[in-house]
């Protein structure tokens, strides 16, 4: 089956490119910068968000666009002004439909947050213009995508379970908030699985939560993280999310409105997604040693 995949030189995308390469699919992996050196993989250079990008798409004849492509950073507040990173999304969106090809998307579980952000709301624009589409289609919602960097591999943005991993082996972690917010992290690799079942065993047309088998509050990731090193408990330094958010305003590589909703829950029931893909996500503690080994 031939793939093409947008936002190819994330995290994410690499992961799925790769790991779709070795499942024996045709991929083409889409991106702006650099292109990716991955075996198996063919990497073009395309501005999606372009005048000329639905045409440049359409000419690689997918069977199925991944459209895991998003900017992120200055999507703004909920009921802000509508930002330039809103509109880059809406017309990298209009492309990859003008295709009229299924498509699987990565959204986010952002979209059950009770603190809304710009970024949410265009994750939820963005599956109910696939729900209108009259296209295959099917959307995975990850909470906190982790996993080793691939060989070779260099995102342009660091990877939160690598930074994560690196404070963790110094010994102390700056938290923010309180550290009691869940997150249900899934592997990387288990993703993109499911992702590929999806796609090889007919897009279901629905939204599906992407994660791990257990919720997890951000401190006992830290501590399962630093078990899976071998190391006793990081020292934790909690740090009030207001002061964050202020010093965030003035940092490049931070959203302020993100890092507001730090303190929601993310929890993400995998079950929907395991009985449609058969791929049940494996434990954080077994997928932590692969991200510190």
């Amino acid at each position: 089956m031939r793939l093409v995949v947008t936002g190819a030189s994330s995290f994410v995308g690499a992961w799925f490119c790769q790991t779709a390469a070795r499942r024996g699919h045709e991929v083409i992996g889409l991106a702006l910068e650099t292109p990716l050196r991955l075996s198996g993989v063919t990497t073009l250079r395309l501005d999606l968000g372009g005048a000329e990008a639905a045409s440049q798409l359409a000419a690689q004849r997918p069977d199925v666009v991944v459209h895991l492509a998003c900017k992120v950073m200055g999507s703004g507040p909920a009921g802000g002004p509508e930002s330039a990173a809103t509109r880059l999304n809406r017309r990298m969106m209009d492309a990859v439909l003008a295709v009229g090809a299924p498509i699987l998307y990565g959204s986010s579980t952002c979209v059950h947050w009770p603190k809304d952000t710009a970024y949410a709301q265009g994750r939820r624009e963005d599956e109910a213009r696939l729900a209108a589409s009259g296209l295959p289609w099917a959307a995975l919602r990850p909470s906190a995508p982790y996993g080793p960097a691939l060989p070779g591999h260099q995102p342009r943005h660091p990877e939160s379970f690598h930074t994560l991993a690196r404070w963790v082996r110094r010994g102390v972690v700056p938290v923010p908030g309180d550290g009691r917010a869940l997150r249900q992290p899934i592997h990387v690799e288990d993703l993109a699985l499911a992702g590929l079942a999806l796609i090889e065993g007919g897009l279901p047309g629905e939204a599906l939560d992407a994660g791990g088998p257990e919720a997890l509050p951000f401190n006992s990731i830290i501590d399962r993280l630093a078990a899976a090193m071998g190391r006793g408990p990081a020292r934790k330094v909690h740090l009030p999310l207001g002061l964050l958010v202020r010093v965030a305003r003035r940092l490049p590589g931070f959203e302020p409105a993100l890092l507001a909703a730090a303190s929601c829950d993310d929890p993400a029931d995998p079950t929907a997604l395991i009985q449609r893909s058969g791929v049940t996500p494996r434990r954080f503690e077994d997928g932590a040693r692969s991200l510190v080994g």
